[in-house]
Protein backbone atom coordinates (compact mmCIF):
# COMPACT_ATOMS: atom_id res chain seq x y z
CA UNK A 1 0.00 0.00 0.00
CA UNK A 2 1.32 3.57 -0.94
CA UNK A 3 2.68 4.61 2.49
CA UNK A 4 1.42 8.91 1.27
CA UNK A 5 -2.41 7.26 1.11
CA UNK A 6 -1.91 5.36 4.21
CA UNK A 7 -0.88 8.38 6.03
CA UNK A 8 -4.00 10.04 4.27
CA UNK A 9 -6.54 8.11 5.81
CA UNK A 10 -4.82 7.57 9.30
CA UNK A 11 -5.50 11.91 9.52
CA UNK A 12 -8.06 12.37 11.93
CA UNK A 13 -9.73 15.23 10.02
CA UNK A 14 -11.37 15.60 8.30
CA UNK A 15 -13.22 12.75 9.09
CA UNK A 16 -14.52 11.82 5.76
CA UNK A 17 -11.80 12.89 3.34
CA UNK A 18 -12.53 14.47 -0.62
CA UNK A 19 -11.69 12.70 -3.34
CA UNK A 20 -11.93 14.69 -7.07
CA UNK A 21 -11.77 13.31 -10.08
CA UNK A 22 -10.04 15.35 -13.21
CA UNK A 23 -9.44 14.59 -16.47
CA UNK A 24 -5.69 14.99 -16.99
CA UNK A 25 -4.69 17.80 -19.53
CA UNK A 26 -8.40 18.92 -19.75
CA UNK A 27 -8.99 21.45 -21.13
CA UNK A 28 -4.88 22.28 -21.07
CA UNK A 29 -2.39 20.91 -20.01
CA UNK A 30 -1.74 24.06 -18.38
CA UNK A 31 -5.41 24.79 -17.35
CA UNK A 32 -5.79 21.56 -15.66
CA UNK A 33 -2.58 22.06 -13.42
CA UNK A 34 -3.73 25.34 -12.56
CA UNK A 35 -6.55 23.87 -11.92
CA UNK A 36 -5.38 20.84 -10.11
CA UNK A 37 -3.44 23.44 -7.67
CA UNK A 38 -6.59 24.73 -6.49
CA UNK A 39 -8.45 22.29 -5.96
CA UNK A 40 -5.25 21.43 -3.22
CA UNK A 41 -5.03 24.64 -2.22
CA UNK A 42 -8.59 24.51 -1.03
CA UNK A 43 -8.80 20.79 0.93
CA UNK A 44 -8.59 18.11 -1.49
CA UNK A 45 -7.56 14.97 0.05
CA UNK A 46 -6.74 12.64 -3.13
CA UNK A 47 -7.06 13.72 -6.56
CA UNK A 48 -8.33 10.75 -9.14
CA UNK A 49 -6.73 11.64 -12.18
CA UNK A 50 -8.02 10.29 -15.56
CA UNK A 51 -6.23 9.53 -18.79
CA UNK A 52 -8.26 10.23 -22.05
CA UNK A 53 -9.65 7.17 -24.11
CA UNK A 54 -12.24 6.61 -26.94
CA UNK A 55 -13.27 3.52 -24.80
CA UNK A 56 -14.21 5.61 -21.43
CA UNK A 57 -17.29 2.72 -20.75
CA UNK A 58 -18.13 4.02 -17.46
CA UNK A 59 -18.53 7.36 -18.27
CA UNK A 60 -21.67 9.45 -19.07
CA UNK A 61 -21.78 12.36 -21.66
CA UNK A 62 -19.76 14.60 -19.76
CA UNK A 63 -16.63 13.16 -18.74
CA UNK A 64 -16.58 11.10 -22.59
CA UNK A 65 -16.51 15.14 -23.74
CA UNK A 66 -13.75 15.67 -21.80
CA UNK A 67 -11.81 12.62 -23.01
CA UNK A 68 -12.96 13.59 -26.24
CA UNK A 69 -11.27 17.31 -25.75
CA UNK A 70 -7.59 15.96 -24.72
CA UNK A 71 -8.22 13.22 -27.21
CA UNK A 72 -8.21 15.87 -30.33
CA UNK A 73 -5.82 17.83 -28.62
CA UNK A 74 -3.75 15.16 -29.20
CA UNK A 75 -2.78 14.93 -25.29
CA UNK A 76 -1.00 11.22 -24.14
CA UNK A 77 -1.02 9.48 -21.37
CA UNK A 78 3.09 10.38 -21.46
CA UNK A 79 1.59 14.06 -20.73
CA UNK A 80 -0.71 13.00 -17.81
CA UNK A 81 2.34 11.20 -16.25
CA UNK A 82 4.30 14.83 -16.83
CA UNK A 83 0.89 16.22 -15.45
CA UNK A 84 1.45 14.30 -12.55
CA UNK A 85 5.28 14.98 -11.70
CA UNK A 86 4.38 18.76 -12.10
CA UNK A 87 1.59 17.87 -9.21
CA UNK A 88 3.93 16.33 -7.09
CA UNK A 89 6.55 18.99 -7.41
CA UNK A 90 3.67 21.46 -6.46
CA UNK A 91 2.77 19.11 -3.06
CA UNK A 92 4.26 16.27 -1.21
CA UNK A 93 1.04 15.59 0.87
CA UNK A 94 -1.98 14.73 -1.31
CA UNK A 95 -2.51 11.54 -2.88
CA UNK A 96 -2.86 10.83 -6.65
CA UNK A 97 -4.09 8.06 -8.14
CA UNK A 98 -4.00 7.86 -11.89
CA UNK A 99 -7.71 6.07 -13.73
CA UNK A 100 -7.31 4.75 -16.89
CA UNK A 101 -8.98 1.87 -19.19
CA UNK A 102 -7.30 -1.64 -19.68
CA UNK A 103 -7.00 -0.34 -23.71
CA UNK A 104 -5.27 2.52 -22.34
CA UNK A 105 -2.22 -0.66 -20.72
CA UNK A 106 -2.62 -2.44 -24.15
CA UNK A 107 -1.14 1.03 -25.98
CA UNK A 108 1.71 0.93 -23.07
CA UNK A 109 4.30 -1.47 -21.64
CA UNK A 110 3.26 -2.44 -18.09
CA UNK A 111 6.37 -2.23 -16.25
CA UNK A 112 7.41 0.95 -18.00
CA UNK A 113 4.15 2.82 -17.26
CA UNK A 114 4.49 1.55 -13.36
CA UNK A 115 8.23 2.84 -13.56
CA UNK A 116 7.01 6.09 -14.86
CA UNK A 117 4.04 6.60 -12.39
CA UNK A 118 5.98 5.67 -9.84
CA UNK A 119 9.24 8.13 -11.04
CA UNK A 120 6.01 10.81 -11.34
CA UNK A 121 5.25 10.89 -7.97
CA UNK A 122 1.64 8.86 -8.07
CA UNK A 123 0.15 6.61 -5.05
CA UNK A 124 -1.68 4.05 -6.87
CA UNK A 125 -3.93 3.58 -10.37
CA UNK A 126 -7.39 2.40 -10.75
CA UNK A 127 -7.86 0.89 -14.15
CA UNK A 128 -11.98 0.60 -14.44
CA UNK A 129 -13.11 -2.34 -16.79
CA UNK A 130 -10.24 -4.29 -15.70
CA UNK A 131 -11.36 -7.71 -13.62
CA UNK A 132 -8.91 -8.80 -11.34
CA UNK A 133 -9.24 -12.47 -13.44
CA UNK A 134 -7.14 -10.70 -16.33
CA UNK A 135 -3.67 -11.17 -17.42
CA UNK A 136 -2.51 -7.85 -17.77
CA UNK A 137 -4.37 -6.73 -14.26
CA UNK A 138 -2.04 -9.34 -12.52
CA UNK A 139 0.93 -7.90 -14.36
CA UNK A 140 -0.13 -4.40 -13.25
CA UNK A 141 -0.60 -5.37 -9.21
CA UNK A 142 2.39 -7.14 -9.18
CA UNK A 143 4.81 -4.05 -10.82
CA UNK A 144 2.57 -1.84 -8.41
CA UNK A 145 3.48 -3.97 -5.43
CA UNK A 146 7.11 -3.86 -6.24
CA UNK A 147 7.25 -0.36 -6.27
CA UNK A 148 5.27 0.14 -3.02
CA UNK A 149 1.93 1.68 -5.01
CA UNK A 150 -1.87 1.00 -4.63
CA UNK A 151 -3.67 -1.04 -6.98
CA UNK A 152 -7.69 0.86 -6.23
CA UNK A 153 -10.32 -1.66 -7.17
CA UNK A 154 -14.14 -0.91 -7.95
CA UNK A 155 -17.09 -2.28 -5.89
CA UNK A 156 -20.26 -2.08 -7.38
CA UNK A 157 -23.78 -1.94 -5.89
CA UNK A 158 -24.55 -5.96 -6.98
CA UNK A 159 -20.85 -7.52 -5.60
CA UNK A 160 -21.93 -10.49 -3.65
CA UNK A 161 -20.00 -11.11 -1.28
CA UNK A 162 -17.86 -14.12 -2.72
CA UNK A 163 -16.61 -11.51 -5.39
CA UNK A 164 -15.86 -9.04 -2.79
CA UNK A 165 -13.63 -11.30 -0.85
CA UNK A 166 -11.62 -11.50 -3.75
CA UNK A 167 -11.23 -7.98 -4.28
CA UNK A 168 -10.52 -7.13 -1.07
CA UNK A 169 -7.64 -9.94 -0.94
CA UNK A 170 -5.74 -8.01 -3.82
CA UNK A 171 -6.51 -4.55 -3.29
CA UNK A 172 -4.86 -2.15 -1.25
CA UNK A 173 -5.07 1.40 -0.69
CA UNK A 174 -8.73 1.94 -0.70
CA UNK A 175 -11.73 0.11 -2.25
CA UNK A 176 -13.96 2.27 -4.49
CA UNK A 177 -17.62 1.71 -3.55
CA UNK A 178 -19.81 2.42 -6.60
CA UNK A 179 -23.02 3.43 -5.20
CA UNK A 180 -25.10 3.39 -8.23
CA UNK A 181 -25.04 1.04 -11.42
CA UNK A 182 -24.68 2.87 -14.42
CA UNK A 183 -22.60 5.40 -16.35
CA UNK A 184 -21.14 8.47 -14.22
CA UNK A 185 -22.64 11.80 -13.59
CA UNK A 186 -26.54 11.00 -14.73
CA UNK A 187 -28.26 9.70 -11.28
CA UNK A 188 -27.84 10.77 -7.91
CA UNK A 189 -27.26 8.46 -4.66
CA UNK A 190 -29.31 8.05 -1.69
CA UNK A 191 -27.69 7.48 2.14
CA UNK A 192 -29.53 4.34 2.76
CA UNK A 193 -28.72 2.73 -0.19
CA UNK A 194 -24.92 4.13 0.24
CA UNK A 195 -24.78 3.40 4.12
CA UNK A 196 -25.97 -0.81 3.32
CA UNK A 197 -22.84 -0.75 0.75
CA UNK A 198 -20.42 0.65 3.27
CA UNK A 199 -21.85 -1.41 5.87
CA UNK A 200 -21.42 -4.70 4.01
CA UNK A 201 -17.90 -3.74 3.00
CA UNK A 202 -16.59 -2.99 6.34
CA UNK A 203 -18.19 -6.20 7.98
CA UNK A 204 -15.31 -7.56 6.33
CA UNK A 205 -12.37 -5.50 5.80
CA UNK A 206 -10.53 -2.64 7.11
CA UNK A 207 -9.48 -0.97 4.36
CA UNK A 208 -10.87 2.51 3.84
CA UNK A 209 -13.71 2.80 1.90
CA UNK A 210 -14.40 5.52 -0.58
CA UNK A 211 -17.58 6.56 -1.94
CA UNK A 212 -18.38 7.52 -5.53
CA UNK A 213 -21.08 8.21 -8.15
CA UNK A 214 -24.05 10.17 -7.85
CA UNK A 215 -22.76 12.98 -5.33
CA UNK A 216 -23.10 16.09 -7.11
CA UNK A 217 -23.48 18.76 -4.41
CA UNK A 218 -21.94 19.88 -0.91
CA UNK A 219 -25.58 18.63 0.16
CA UNK A 220 -25.23 15.13 -1.03
CA UNK A 221 -21.19 15.41 0.17
CA UNK A 222 -22.61 15.97 3.85
CA UNK A 223 -25.51 12.84 3.88
CA UNK A 224 -23.03 10.61 2.20
CA UNK A 225 -20.49 11.78 4.44
CA UNK A 226 -22.96 10.45 7.73
CA UNK A 227 -22.65 6.28 6.19
CA UNK A 228 -19.68 5.65 7.65
CA UNK A 229 -17.12 5.91 4.01
CA UNK A 230 -13.80 6.95 4.67
CA UNK A 231 -13.77 9.49 1.87
CA UNK A 232 -16.17 10.49 -0.90
CA UNK A 233 -15.53 10.92 -4.86
CA UNK A 234 -16.83 14.11 -6.71
CA UNK A 235 -15.69 14.00 -10.52
CA UNK A 236 -18.42 14.84 -12.83
CA UNK A 237 -19.68 17.98 -10.71
CA UNK A 238 -16.30 19.61 -11.29
CA UNK A 239 -15.92 18.41 -14.85
CA UNK A 240 -19.16 19.73 -15.86
CA UNK A 241 -18.17 23.36 -14.08
CA UNK A 242 -15.33 23.12 -16.25
CA UNK A 243 -17.23 22.44 -19.47
CA UNK A 244 -19.73 25.24 -18.72
CA UNK A 245 -16.99 28.07 -17.99
CA UNK A 246 -14.33 26.87 -20.44
CA UNK A 247 -13.46 30.47 -21.71
CA UNK A 248 -13.59 31.75 -18.00
CA UNK A 249 -9.84 33.53 -17.28
CA UNK A 250 -10.91 32.60 -13.29
CA UNK A 251 -11.47 29.47 -14.14
CA UNK A 252 -8.89 27.75 -11.82
CA UNK A 253 -9.71 30.06 -9.00
CA UNK A 254 -13.88 29.42 -9.47
CA UNK A 255 -12.83 25.78 -9.37
CA UNK A 256 -10.75 26.08 -6.31
CA UNK A 257 -14.00 27.83 -4.70
CA UNK A 258 -16.77 25.50 -5.53
CA UNK A 259 -14.59 22.49 -4.42
CA UNK A 260 -14.17 24.48 -1.16
CA UNK A 261 -18.16 24.54 -0.74
CA UNK A 262 -17.70 20.49 -0.79
CA UNK A 263 -14.49 20.41 1.88
CA UNK A 264 -16.30 23.05 4.05
CA UNK A 265 -19.11 20.34 4.50
CA UNK A 266 -16.64 17.62 5.47
CA UNK A 267 -14.92 19.36 8.20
Amino acid sequence: MSERLNKIFSKKTPKTKLVTYFVGCYPTFQSSLDIIKEAIDNGVSILEIGFATSEASAEGKIIKTAHDHVLNNNDTLLDVIKLVKEIRNYNQDVGIVLMGYIANLYKHPIPKFVEEITEAGADGCLVVDAPHELKEENILRNELNNKGLSLIKLVAPTTNETRLKEIIKISSGFLYQVNLSGVTGEKSAHQGDVNTLIKNIKAITSLPVCSGFGIKTPSDAKDIAKTGCDAIVVGSTFVKYIQDNIDDKKLPQNVGKLIKSFTNELE
